[in-house]
């Protein structure tokens, strides 16, 4: 019979305590190596230094002006065809012919609407630079800076006719369809008003080197939009209306009375109004041609619409139911059963507004 005999085998621990004692030296060196290393290597990076944030900086700043350039860059063609659009609407891209076209259109409208005396003359250009020259800083930008934006040229459209014409004139030029700025409207009446003479002046701009694809074309039906100032257009403030019919002081004698008068001013307004009818006084019928200070005071021209006769009221004088009392701008100031009130310029005795404040005249 066998024996079996069984070995026992002890198994010990590690202790890291005394592993560290045992080779503290071994690992001091390992981790000066190995610090030594990280530190050449930073410092050869530059990567603690200034210099590499400061080159940092400036790389941002080169990627944000390439990435604006970009930007720009593909926005340009949305800007060139604005550029398109604007030089679409004006007459040209040189001076010549730009004044040629200015005086053309400008005479064929005087012709079109029926004026026999009248002339068209252009002036000095005006070049005006860029707003922008303080964005160019540079010598090489410095050609962009000094270059002219556009170029205007000026003109001034000389005529007499009658009022309506004149009005029909304005209108007619601010409708054209190029780009311009009116700068003045001046209108001079003839002596008896049935003339008006009228300087106009605007200002044409344009692009040097940007033409127009098609010439900017005038719709005739644009002056179809007139038609909404026909009552004004009709209408002539510069008119001076004829004197009205005096009718001689009537003297009333009455046994054992004195006589009574009655004012002429006031005779002639009872002469010229339509005889009232059974729906009172025609207040519809009676239009505000205008209001004056007068030599003799404040003055109220009114016009009788179906008849087309004119009356011109003083301080006191009456129109049914108003007392006419003074000016006020361009407003008449009545007095009324319900108050004191105010009627504007090219409106009729019925369309009246509450006056808050008593009026200076009158």
């Amino acid at each position: 019979m066998k024996s079996t005999s069984v070995t026992s085998i002890s198994v010990t621990s590690i202790d890291p305590s005394r592993l560290l004692r045992r080779h503290w030296f071994t690992l001091a060196i390992a981790v000066s190596v190995i610090s030594a290393i990280l530190i050449g290597f930073f410092v050869g990076d530059r990567r603690m230094s200034a210099e590499r944030v400061s080159a940092l900086a400036e790389i941002d700043t080169y990627v944000q002006v390439l990435t604006d350039a970009t930007a720009k860059s593909k926005a340009r063609p949305e800007l060139d065809g604005k550029l398109q659009g604007i030089a679409n609407q004006m007459l040209g891209s040189s001076l010549e012919t730009v004044d040629s076209e200015v005086r053309r259109r400008l005479n064929r409208a005087c012709e079109e609407l029926g004026f026999n005396d009248f002339s068209v003359t252009t002036g000095t250009s005006v070049g005006r630079p860029t707003p922008a020259k303080k964005e160019f800083k540079s010598p090489d930008s410095r050609k962009m800076r000094d270059e002219i934006d556009f170029m205007e040229v000026q003109a001034t459209v000389i005529a007499r006719a009658s009022v309506d014409k004149v009005y029909r004139l304005i209108f007619r030029v601010d409708a054209e369809p190029w780009i311009k700025r009116i700068e003045s409207v001046r209108l001079n009446p003839s002596a008896d008003g049935q003339q008006v003479g009228v300087t106009l002046r605007l200002t044409t701009p344009f692009m040097p080197g940007y033409v127009g694809k098609t010439p900017p074309k005038f719709d005739p039906a644009t002056l179809q939009l007139a038609d909404r100032y026909a009552a004004l257009f009709s209408s002539n403030p510069f008119r001076i209306p004829p004197p009205p019919v005096v009718v001689p002081a009537a003297i009333a004698a009455v046994p054992g009375a004195a006589p009574t008068v009655t004012a002429p001013a006031q005779a002639a307004v009872t002469a010229t109004v339509p005889p009232i009818g059974l729906g009172g006084f025609p207040y519809g019928e009676w239009q505000i041609t205008g209001v004056i200070e007068g030599p003799s005071g404040p003055e109220a021209w009114l016009r009788h619409l179906p008849s087309g006769s004119n009356v011109v009221l003083h301080p006191t004088m009456t129109a049914g139911e108003l007392v006419f009392r003074g000016v006020e701008y361009d407003f008449a100031v009545f007095e009324s059963p319900s108050g004191a009130c105010r009627i504007q310029v090219g409106t009729n005795l019925t369309q009246r507004s509450a006056l808050l404040a008593s009026p200076t005249n009158g």
